[in-house]
């Protein structure tokens, strides 16, 4: 993210929802000064029926109204932070399941402060994205409107429809996990919540144009002490690495997030690993203890690990992107089915792809965009016969045209996404709400000021 302000180079990781926007300056002096802009995300809507007895429901929401804010008060010491406001959540969907897709309530969604010594030694601490997976980094500014993690059956929101389906899968849990959120403090409300976490994190980068760029962060996780989910206070513990092959010409991000395209404006290669861990403690007698840790005693150590790369480059007009990521996550608390008694993993994949025309048809540079992404829950959904566990997948296929008609600033998408449930979570959720493939269309339209 690079700002039209010279001066403001000396943060240009911090501000993560700007990119390169006109945003207003206001400026104390060349070392004191900050940014204020405006988000927003308008969306209309054809969801499709996500489970028996249900129908499909056509809405317009507003997705997201975001303030955000950052700047510095001296070549050191530098803050951001990005205030999201609610929709109208007392609307419902016309007669149906889901609610408007909204933020449910204003809340501040990131606020930071980062010591920048320099481009190689930044400390930031703080509610920022966690610095696990690529998805979780870029997932602001995708070109892929995401929008089966706002479907309640397949993500991490909790809302009317999980007392709907709580018949059904009484005995199987709540919700499908994801693997794309990772051990996040989020995901009561809506879902990007769930990409962010409070802590520290040390960061930067070596070698010319970005060669490797490394994260070690610290931060509370989701299963957290406060949140009862700990029998001692166990913080979550992770790490991350890029690696750019500047050598072949490529460049990498310097910022602290990743940009999920630059357009054609530059041609990078990158490759991402990372892995994260948090001790979950089964000692204690928290009520949600009892959910996560299913009366058992002993302690376990959830892991997640993850790797991923992006290529984008320009080819005369036209700029191909292409991206994929494995993600998995092991030992996540005890479930208990009959006698047997095993530790839940989620792992999952996908695979992403854009192709841009950089030339202007009218006002703006048209692109085409796909994605496939499958998501397995393992020990976690039990059987017809209460004895054991039954592995779930969904798979889930997207297919989008982008509008830019001013880069990232303004730009328009339509998508299609299907998505499909495996037979197993479909008999696991089998009755009067048993989930059930179907289809949504989304017509986004995004702003940055």
């Amino acid at each position: 993210m690079r700002y039209k302000v010279g001066s403001i180079l000396l943060f240009s990781g911090l501000c993560i929802l700007s990119h390169n926007a006109d945003a207003i300056l206001l400026k104390a002096s060349n070392d004191e000064f900050a940014q204020v802009g405006l988000k927003m995300e308008i969306w209309a809507q054809q969801d499709g029926a996500t489970y028996t007895n249900d129908h499909s429901s056509t809405n317009f929401s507003v997705a997201q109204t975001r303030v955000y804010f950052a700047g510095q008060i001296n070549p050191i010491v530098q803050f951001g932070a990005d205030l999201d406001f609610a929709d109208n959540n007392t609307l419902k969907a016309d007669g149906t399941a889901r609610t408007h897709q909204g933020v449910p309530y204003t809340m501040v969604r990131d606020a930071f402060i980062n010591l920048h010594f320099n481009k190689s030694a930044n400390i930031m601490t703080g509610l920022f994205l966690n610095p696990w997976s690529r998805y979780e980094l870029e997932y602001t500014w995708s070109f892929y409107i995401p929008t089966e993690n706002f479907i309640p059956e397949i993500g991490t929101i909790n809302n009317d429809i999980t007392s709907k389906l709580a018949p059904a899968i009484s005995q199987n849990k709540k919700m499908f996990i994801t693997p794309l959120a990772s051990f996040n403090i989020g995901g009561d409300s809506e879902f990007l919540s769930a990409l962010r976490d409070m802590g520290v994190v040390y960061w930067g980068s070596v070698g010319k144009d970005t060669m490797l760029k490394y994260y070690a962060f610290i931060g509370n996780g989701k299963y957290d002490y406060q949140d009862g989910y700990n029998g001692n206070s166990n913080l979550k513990y992770g790490f991350r690495l890029e690696f750019t092959p500047t050598m072949l010409g490529y460049k990498g991000e310097p910022d602290y997030v990743d940009q999920d395209t630059y357009l054609g404006k530059r041609n990078t290669l990158t490759f991402g690993v990372a892995y994260q861990q948090q001790k979950i403690d089964c000692s204690g007698t928290w009520p949600q203890q009892s959910n996560i840790c299913d009366d058992q005693t002993s302690s376990t150590t959830a892991k997640a690990y993850t790797f991923d790369v992006l290529w984008e480059q320009k080819f005369g007009d036209f700029v191909p992107n292409f991206q994929a990521a494995w993600l998995d996550q092991k030992d996540l608390g005890y479930a208990k089915a009959g006698n047997a008694v095993a530790q839940p993993e989620v792992k999952g994949y996908y695979l992403q792809t854009q192709l841009l025309y950089d030339r202007y048809i009218g006002i703006g540079k048209p692109a085409i965009a796909l994605r496939y992404e499958q998501d397995e829950d393992k020990n976690y959904y039990v059987n017809s016969n209460n004895t054991g566990f039954t592995d779930a997948k969904i798979g889930l296929f997207s297919a989008a045209f982008d509008y830019y008609i001013s880069g990232l600033n303004a730009n328009v998408g339509l998508e299609a996404t299907r998505v499909v449930p495996n037979a197993n979570l479909i008999g696991a959720t089998a009755g009067s709400y048993s989930l059930k493939s179907f289809w949504d269309y989304t017509l986004a339209l995004r702003t940055v000021f």
